[in-house]
C-alpha cells in the first residue's frame, strides 16, 4: 500500500450503524442471523478497534461523525422495496427511542462528536451528512461500521461518486461472515477506495 495521506482539516471519521440491534449479541438483527455477525464482531474486537481509532481522531482534532440508522415508531419512513429494510418494520428493528436504536456503549459519542440519523443504506441518502462535510471543507472520509457489505460499501460507493477520497480500515468493519467481509473489500471497494488497517490511519492522522 502506498503511503496514506490524510490532509489536516479535510478528513473526517465516520462510525456507521454501530447500534445495539445490529452489533450487540442481544440485538434483534443478531437474533435473526443466529448471532453470527455479533460473534465475529466480538471475536475480532471490531468495536474496540473503532473506539481506539476514534480516540486517536479526537486527539488529532478530526471530526468524528456517528451515523445512526433509525425509523419512526410507526415506520412510515421504512422502505418496502428491499427485503432487509422492509424487515425492519416486521421485526420492530431500529425503532427510534428504543435500546436497539442506541449506539453501542463502547462507542458512545463524546460531546464534540456529531450524530446524524439515516433511513437507507448509504449514509448520504436523505441525511445532513454532505451538508456537514461541505461546511467543514472535508474531502477525505475514513469509513468504519457494520456491515462491510452494507453501510460501509453503500457509503463508500456514494462518497466516491460525490468526489470524496475514501479510506476503509478493514479491522473496523465486519459482516455476517469472514468470506463476505473479504469479498466486499477485495472486489470493487478495493479499486474505488484505500483499504488498510486502523493503525495505518492512526499513523497518518494529522496532529496539531
Amino acid at each position: 500500500m502506498a503511503t496514506l495521506i490524510l490532509p489536516k482539516s479535510k478528513t473526517a471519521i465516520l462510525i456507521m450503524d454501530c447500534q445495539n440491534d445490529i452489533v450487540h449479541e442481544n440485538g434483534k438483527m443478531a437474533a435473526m442471523s443466529g448471532g453470527t455477525m455479533a460473534k465475529l464482531i466480538k471475536e475480532r474486537n471490531v468495536l474496540g478497534t473503532i473506539a481506539r481509532l476514534a480516540t486517536a481522531g479526537r486527539s488529532a482534532k478530526i471530526p468524528i461523525i456517528h451515523v445512526r440508522h433509525a425509523y419512526r415508531p410507526d415506520y412510515l419512513d421504512a422502505p418496502r422495496n428491499t427485503p432487509i429494510l422492509a424487515s425492519m418494520k416486521t421485526n420492530e428493528i431500529l425503532q427510534d427511542g428504543t435500546w436497539g436504536a442506541e449506539i453501542h456503549q463502547v462507542l458512545s459519542p463524546e460531546p464534540t462528536d456529531v450524530v446524524i440519523t439515516k433511513t437507507r443504506v448509504s449514509s448520504f441518502y436523505a441525511s445532513p451528512l454532505e451538508a456537514i462535510l461541505s461546511a467543514q471543507g472535508i474531502t477525505h472520509l475514513v469509513l468504519t461500521g457494520i456491515a462491510t457489505d452494507g453501510v460501509v460499501e453503500g457509503t463508500a460507493r456514494d462518497g466516491v461518486d460525490r468526489g470524496y477520497y475514501v479510506v476503509i480500515p478493514d479491522d473496523c468493519c465486519a459482516t455476517f461472515s469472514e468470506e463476505g467481509h473479504r469479498a466486499a473489500l477485495g472486489g470493487v471497494l478495493g479499486m474505488l477506495t484505500t483499504v488498510c488497517k486502523a493503525d495505518d490511519v492512526i499513523k497518518a492522522l494529522p496532529h496539531p
